[in-house]
């Protein structure tokens, strides 16, 4: 919370060591890191080493994800600015999860219980979080590592463990991790996940088993999708989910013959659409021969890309 301004009668109390700011509207249009993250620390820094606990008392380091992205979310159930932006964390989450980016929330929570709530069954924050469970600014550690004094505040540290950005404003985290060159994750097997008849069978039981929207038809459209799914140890595929798509148009003359934000609207549509058909026909693809570990089947993370075209 960025701001909290306690009036009594007519006296007006401000702390001079940390001020807690809740955006307005106004504010929200204006850059918050000028105003919020001023302190935080700079890109290229060494990012400081921390080990925290979860709720069930497990550890938690930061060294633990070196060779990864990570971003560190810190944040807290009574703050209603963290509140408003988790719908945004979790999509970014959803969004870079199976591109090898790790997210650790560090909640600045007192209430153990109410903080376990809140992450998990309110919300349902999927990601490693860890807490202090002490005051913040007066009791806890991990903001003076951080130059935490505002939240929520956000962190990208890079593979080698320096700091990437520092903001209070999601969508320019969002921006930043958009910008990398991040590919797919995929298992590391010995063998790997194998379909009968290769990538050309794949491609004709995607062509054979599609069909277009009443607007995809209409404009004709193209869509290429990557989509990153679990062959399970029996060759069952599940987890089906879309994480990349490219090359999207329409050839139609009726489509060419619009104006661009009807040809816009139109294949967004078609996108949409082509999405639920992705997951729908991988999780129904005949079952693979699975990966292999050290001679035994192992459940697996693979790939696969789809052309639609109706």
């Amino acid at each position: 919370m960025r701001r909290i301004v306690l009036a009594v009668v007519c006296a007006l109390f401000v702390s001079v060591s940390v001020t807690f700011a809740q955006t307005t509207n106004v504010e929200q249009t204006k850059d918050l890191d000028a105003k919020y993250a001023t302190n935080m620390l700079k890109p290229g820094t060494r990012a400081p080493e921390f080990k925290l606990k979860t709720y069930d008392g497990k550890d938690i380091s930061l060294s633990q994800y070196r060779g990864s992205y990570v971003v560190l979310d810190f944040w807290a159930s009574w703050c209603p600015d963290c509140r408003r932006d988790i719908p945004a964390m979790k999509a970014l989450y959803e969004q870079f999860r199976d591109y090898g980016v790790q997210f650790v929330g560090i909640s600045f929570d007192t209430d153990r219980e109410l903080w376990a709530k809140t992450y998990w069954e309110q919300y349902q924050m999927h990601w490693t979080q860890v807490s202090e469970l002490k005051k913040f600014k007066k009791n806890t550690l991990i903001d003076q590592l951080y130059k935490i004094n505002w939240i929520p505040s956000m962190y990208l540290v890079d593979p080698e463990g320096k700091i990437v950005m520092g903001t209070v404003e999601v969508n320019k985290l969002k921006a930043k991790l958009e910008s990398l060159s991040l590919t797919p994750q995929v298992s590391k097997t010995d063998v790997f996940p194998t379909f009968e008849g290769g990538q050309d069978a794949i491609a004709n039981y995607y062509a054979e088993s599609q069909y277009g929207s009443l607007t995809s038809m209409l404009s004709k459209a193209h869509v290429e999708m990557k989509v990153v799914f679990n062959v399970e140890m029996d060759g069952s595929v599940t987890g089906a989910r879309v994480v990349e798509v490219k090359n999207v148009r329409g050839d139609s003359k009726f489509f060419l013959k619009m104006k661009p934000e009807m040809q816009k609207r139109m294949l967004d549509k078609s996108v949409e659409f082509f999405k639920q058909q992705a997951v729908r026909l991988t999780n129904k693809m005949p079952k693979w021969k699975p990966a292999m570990q050290n001679g035994h089947p192992v459940k697996s993370k693979t790939t696969v890309n789809i052309t639609f075209q109706s």
